[in-house]
C-alpha cells in the first residue's frame, strides 16, 4: 500500500514536471472571441494577430477622408491617412489584449467556460514621416498672419487686431484620424493658434492723439519723395507695449534698390551728395519730433553733419543703416502706436495712446554757436588760365543744446537735456586754372582759416 502511494506521488510529480515544461514552451495566445476593429484575433499569437491587423490596414489606409476645421477657410481636399502622416501601430494594438496560457486553457476545458465577445479599437501613431502635405494645407487655408496695427484715418483711431500663425497639432492629429476611421466622419483637424503678442483688451488704451509733428518738402523731388513715402509706410501702425523700443533701422530695413528705395540727395561727410534712400532722414526726423512732443524716451539719436531745412537746429535725427540709428522707447504704463501720414509735400507722425490730462511739452534751444570754415583751393588744369570756379560753396559750423520742457497744468515739472548737436559744416572749395604766362605762380586766392570750436565734437552723421 505504501509502495503504491509513493508510486502515485512520483507519477503525479512527473506529470507536473512535464506539464510545467510544456507550459513554459507554449506560446501564449489571445483569448477567444477577441476582435480589433472588427478583425477576429482570438486564439492567435501576438505575432499572428499583428500580421492579420497589418493585412487589414493595407486596405483601410487607401480610404480618403474629408478634412474640416472652423479655423481654416475654403474647401479642403480629401486625404489618405498616410498623407496625413498617420499609420497603424499593430504591435501596440495587440500588446494589451487578454491572453491565455496553458493553465487557462486547461481551466477552460475543465470548466467549460464560455468567453464573451470583447471588441477593441486599433492604436495609431505618426508613421515616421512628417505630415508635410497636411501642414502645407493648413498654411494655405489659414488667414494670412499679420501684426496688430493701429492707424489714424479721417480723424479716428482704427485698430486692426493681430492674426497669429496657425499650426497643426501633430500629436493630437493621431487621435482625430483614429476617430474618423472609427466613425467615417471627416477628420477634425487640430489647429494650434499661436498666442497674440498684444491681447485684444490692451487696444482700449490707444484711444487718442498724444502728440503729432509735420514736416514739409518740395513736391517736385520725385525720387526723394518716393523714399519718404516708402520708409514712413513701414512705420505706420506699429504698436509699442510698455518698455518696448522702436529701432528705425530695424523697422525700415536696409535701404536698397531691391527694397524699393531710389537714388536721391543725401548729406555725406559735410557735403551734398546722392545715395540710395536719400530723404529718409526727414522721416526719422519727423518721427523724432513727434516722439519728443509725445514725451517718449529717446534711447538713441544723432544729428546731421549739416543743418537741415525742415526743422530747427538741434531737432533733426539722422540715420545710416548699420551705423546711426534712431531708437525711441514707450515709457508709458499703457500701449502706444506710431501713425504716419504721407501727403504730396508733407509728412506727419502721430503718437497714439492715452493722452495725459493737463500735460504739455515744449522744445527749446540754448547756447547756439556758429563759425566759418576754411576755403580750400584746388588746381584744375582743364580750366582756362587764370580762371576760378566754386566747386562747393561750403557751409558754416554750428552747435546748440536742446532741452525738453514738460508742463503739468501750466507748471514746469521737468527740464530734460537732449544733448549737444554739433554740425561740423563743410569747407568752401575753389578750383583755379593754370597760371597765365608771365604771371607769378603764387596763388592769388586767399586761404581763410576757420574758427575752431572749443567744445568736444559729438558724433554726427550723414543722411537725406
Amino acid at each position: 500500500m505504501k509502495k503504491t502511494f509513493i508510486g502515485f506521488l512520483l507519477a503525479l510529480f512527473g506529470i507536473c514536471v512535464i506539464f510545467a515544461i510544456t507550459a513554459a514552451r507554449r506560446v501564449p495566445t489571445i483569448r477567444p472571441n477577441v476582435s480589433v476593429a472588427g478583425v477576429e484575433v482570438g486564439g492567435l499569437t501576438l505575432e499572428d494577430a499583428s500580421r492579420k491587423l497589418r493585412t487589414w490596414w493595407e486596405g483601410e489606409k487607401l480610404k480618403t477622408f474629408k478634412l474640416h476645421s472652423d479655423a481654416l477657410r475654403g474647401d479642403l481636399p480629401e486625404l489618405r491617412p498616410s498623407e496625413m502622416g498617420v499609420g497603424l501601430d499593430d504591435e501596440a494594438s495587440v500588446a494589451k489584449l487578454p491572453r491565455l496560457d496553458a493553465v487557462a486553457d486547461i481551466k477552460a476545458v475543465v470548466t467549460q467556460e464560455a468567453f464573451p465577445q470583447l471588441k477593441f479599437e486599433p492604436i495609431f501613431k505618426l508613421n515616421g514621416t512628417e505630415p508635410v502635405a497636411l501642414e502645407a494645407l493648413v498654411k494655405k487655408f489659414s488667414p494670412a498672419p499679420h501684426p496688430a496695427k493701429v492707424l489714424f484715418e479721417k480723424g479716428a483711431v482704427l485698430c486692426s487686431k493681430e492674426v497669429t500663425p496657425q499650426l497643426l497639432d501633430k500629436i493630437k492629429l493621431v487621435e482625430c484620424v483614429a476617430l474618423a476611421l472609427k466613425s467615417d466622419l471627416p477628420v477634425e483637424l487640430p489647429i494650434i493658434v499661436e498666442p497674440r503678442k498684444i491681447p485684444d483688451e490692451k487696444f482700449a488704451a490707444i484711444k487718442g492723439v498724444v502728440s503729432s509733428f509735420t514736416t514739409h518738402f518740395p513736391k517736385r523731388q520725385i525720387n526723394r519723395n518716393s523714399n519718404i513715402k516708402l520708409a514712413s509706410s513701414k512705420l505706420n501702425g506699429i504698436i509699442l507695449m510698455p518698455g518696448d523700443k522702436l529701432s528705425f533701422n530695424n523697422t525700415v530695413g536696409k535701404r536698397t534698390i531691391q527694397q524699393g528705395f531710389k537714388l536721391a540727395g543725401v548729406y555725406k561727410n559735410g557735403r551734398h551728395d546722392t545715395g540710395i534712400g536719400g530723404g529718409i532722414c526727414q522721416v526719422s526726423t519727423t518721427l523724432y519730433n513727434a516722439s519728443l512732443f509725445g514725451n517718449l524716451k529717446i534711447v538713441r539719436r544723432s544729428n546731421h553733419s549739416l543743418p537741415v531745412a525742415y526743422v530747427p537746429l538741434g531737432r533733426d535725427a539722422t540715420v545710416d543703416f548699420g551705423n546711426l540709428d534712431l531708437v525711441v522707447e514707450n515709457n508709458y504704463p499703457t500701449p502706444i502706436a506710431i501713425s504716419s501720414e504721407f501727403q504730396n509735400g508733407s509728412l506727419t507722425f502721430r503718437v497714439l495712446g492715452t493722452p495725459v490730462p493737463g500735460e504739455t511739452v515744449k522744445i527749446v534751444q540754448e547756447g547756439g554757436k556758429s563759425w566759418d570754415r576754411s576755403v580750400k583751393v584746388t588746381h584744375d588744369p582743364k580750366l582756362k588760365p587764370g580762371s576760378t570756379v566754386v566747386v562747393d560753396k561750403g557751409s558754416k559750423g554750428h552747435s546748440i543744446r536742446t532741452f525738453r520742457l514738460v508742463y503739468k497744468d501750466g507748471v514746469l515739472v521737468k527740464k530734460q537735456s537732449l544733448g549737444l548737436s554739433y554740425y561740423g559744416g563743410g569747407d568752401k572749395i575753389i578750383a583755379v586754372g593754370p597760371t597765365p604766362l608771365g604771371v607769378p605762380t603764387v596763388p592769388t586766392v586767399p586761404v581763410i582759416q576757420g574758427t575752431k570750436a572749443s567744445t568736444p565734437l559729438p558724433r554726427s552723421g550723414s543722411g537725406g
